[in-house]
C-alpha cells in the first residue's frame, strides 16, 4: 500500500501544526508547570507575568467555564492544577502573549508556592499504600493450588520493565481558532479527535457541535497522542474561548518529554511450575502497573496485560493478578503493544529461568508448550486455526537457528570478555481490545 504523503514528506513539503501560517492576530501560549511531584495548598501569583511586555493574560483553573476535568475513562485528571500538585510537569497555568518569547518569559515569571509532600514513584509502594487507580483484577483458570504438588520444577522471580518515550517527531501541538456564534475550531495533533471534541465541550461548557476538531496529519504518535494530546488542545481552546483570538500552543522537546506519559513501567512477581519434561503445569503472576498520577488509558492497558499474560502458551492452571498503581509521575499512556509486551516479557522471563533450572534451551520449553488447536486461553476463548507450531518451526528453519547457535557457541568459546546470545519469542494476540466494537477491523 502506497503512503499518500510519501512525496510530500520526502521533499519536506508536508506541513504540520508548527509549520502552518499563523492567522492574523494569533497569540502564543506557554504552560506553567508544577516543579514538585506532590504538593497541596497551591498558590499561583501571576502579577509578575502580567507585567511582562506582550503578555495578554494568565489563565488558571479559576478561568475554566465548565468542568476542570479531562479524564477519559476515569474522571481523575484536571486540566489545570487546582489546589494540589501531583507530578512534575503538571500544567498549573497558561500564559498567553503576542509572541512566543513573551509567553515563555511570562511563564517563567509566574510564582508558585505550595507545601511539598512525600511522593511515591514505585508501584509496589503505591499498592502497599492503597494508592490504586481502580480495583485490582484477578484472572484464574484451572486449579492452581492443586497443580503445584504435581510440579517437578518450580521457579520464581521478579521482573521489571521500564517506561519508554514515544519520541514522535512532532511534539504536542494545537491551534485554536474562534468561529462565529461562539464556536471554536481546534487544529490538533491528536489520534482521538472525537475525544478532544467531547472533553472540550465538558471543559468549556459547550455542546460538542460547537467544537470542530481537525487533524491534517500527525508527525508520529505511536499511542502518545491518543489521550495525551487532549490537554494541550484544550489549553489553547480555553484561551481562545475567553479572548476570541487564535491561540497557538506547541511544546518544545524538553517540555514534551517532561510533561507527557510514556509506556507503562511494570514490576512483576512470577512463579512457574513444570513437569520434568518441560510441560508447564502452573503459573502465578502479579503485575504492578505504574499508572502515574491519573488513569489516562491505564485501565484498558491493564486489561490487555491481564489477557496476554500467558503469551503463546497453553497453561492449564494460572492465576494472574494485576494492580494499576497511582504514583507521582506523569500519567503513563498508550504505546505500541498497549500492555501486552509488559505481560509477555514476564512469562518469557519465567521460561528462561525454568530453562536454567532444567538445563535445557529455553526454546525447548517454548516449543513444547505452544498453543494447539482447541486449547483454551485463561479467559475461556479457545484457539482456532492455530499456526503457532508451524510458525515456530518455519522460523527456526528459515533463520537457520541451529546454525546461528553453533556460530554463537564458537564465538563465545573464543572470546572471554564479549559474549553473544540468541532468543526466540512467539507472539499471540488472543483479544485485541476488551471493548468489542474496537475489534471490528481485526
Amino acid at each position: 500500500m502506497k503512503h499518500l504523503d510519501t512525496a510530500a514528506h520526502t521533499r519536506g513539503e508536508a506541513r504540520f501544526i508548527a509549520d502552518l501560517e499563523l492567522p492574523p492576530g494569533c497569540l502564543h501560549a506557554a504552560v506553567v508547570e508544577s516543579p514538585v511531584p506532590l504538593g497541596h495548598r497551591l498558590r499561583v501569583e501571576a502579577a509578575g507575568a502580567e507585567s511582562v511586555p506582550g503578555v495578554v493574560r494568565v489563565f488558571t483553573a479559576a478561568d475554566i467555564p465548565g468542568e476542570n476535568q479531562i479524564g477519559g475513562i476515569i474522571l481523575d485528571e484536571p486540566l489545570l492544577a487546582d489546589g494540589e500538585l501531583h507530578f512534575v510537569g503538571q500544567p498549573v497555568a497558561l500564559v498567553v502573549a503576542e509572541s512566543l518569547a513573551a509567553a515563555r518569559l511570562g511563564a517563567a515569571a509566574v510564582a508558585l508556592s505550595c507545601e511539598e509532600l512525600p511522593a511515591i514513584f514505585d508501584p509496589r509502594q503505591a499498592a502497599a499504600s492503597g494508592q490504586l487507580i481502580m480495583a485490582s483484577r484477578i484472572l484464574e483458570c484451572g486449579d492452581l493450588d492443586a497443580a503445584w504438588p504435581r510440579c517437578e520444577v518450580v521457579v520464581s522471580g521478579r521482573v521489571d520493565s521500564g517506561g519508554q518515550e514515544h519520541l514522535y517527531f512532532e511534539t504536542q501541538s494545537a491551534i485554536a481558532l474562534p468561529l462565529e456564534g461562539g464556536r471554536l475550531q481546534l487544529l490538533s495533533a491528536t489520534q482521538s479527535p472525537t475525544l478532544v471534541q467531547r472533553i472540550a465541550g465538558r471543559v468549556l461548557g459547550l455542546p460538542m457541535n460547537a467544537v470542530e476538531v481537525d487533524v491534517a496529519r500527525l508527525g508520529g504518535a505511536f499511542g502518545g497522542k491518543e489521550d495525551q494530546a487532549t490537554a494541550w488542545a484544550l489549553l489553547a481552546a480555553l484561551a481562545c474561548y475567553h479572548l476570541r483570538r487564535p491561540v497557538r500552543l506547541v511544546l518544545d522537546r524538553d517540555q514534551d518529554m517532561r510533561a507527557t506519559g510514556k509506556r507503562h513501567p511494570y514490576s512483576s512477581d512470577f512463579r512457574l511450575g513444570l513437569a520434568a519434561d518441560g510441560t508447564i503445569l502452573a503459573y502465578q503472576v502479579t503485575l504492578y502497573q505504574n499508572a502515574g498520577a491519573a488513569a489516562d488509558l491505564s485501565p484498558a492497558i491493564l486489561e490487555r496485560s491481564l489477557l496476554h499474560a500467558t503469551g503463546s502458551y497453553f497453561i492449564p492452571n494460572a492465576r494472574i493478578t494485576a494492580h494499576s498503581c497511582r504514583t507521582n509521575l506523569p500519567p503513563f499512556t498508550a504505546m505500541r503493544g498497549f500492555g501486552a509486551p509488559q505481560a509477555m516479557f514476564v512469562i518469557e522471563s519465567a521460561i528462561a529461568r525454568a530453562a536454567e533450572a532444567l538445563g535445557v534451551p529455553a526454546a525447548d520449553i517454548q516449543r513444547r508448550n505452544l498453543l494447539d488447536e482447541g486449547d483454551p486461553f485463561p479467559y475461556g476463548m479457545r484457539v482456532e486455526r492455530s499456526q503457532a507450531r508451524r510458525a515456530f518451526a518455519e522460523l527456526e528453519e528459515r533463520a537457520d537457528v541451529a546454525g546461528l547457535r553453533r556460530s554463537i557457541d564458537d564465538f563465545n568459546r573464543d572470546h572471554a570478555l564479549t559474549k553473544r546470545g540468541l532468543a526466540l519469542m512467539p507472539v499471540c494476540f488472543g483479544i485485541s481490545f476488551t471493548s468489542t466494537f474496537l475489534n471490528q477491523a481485526s
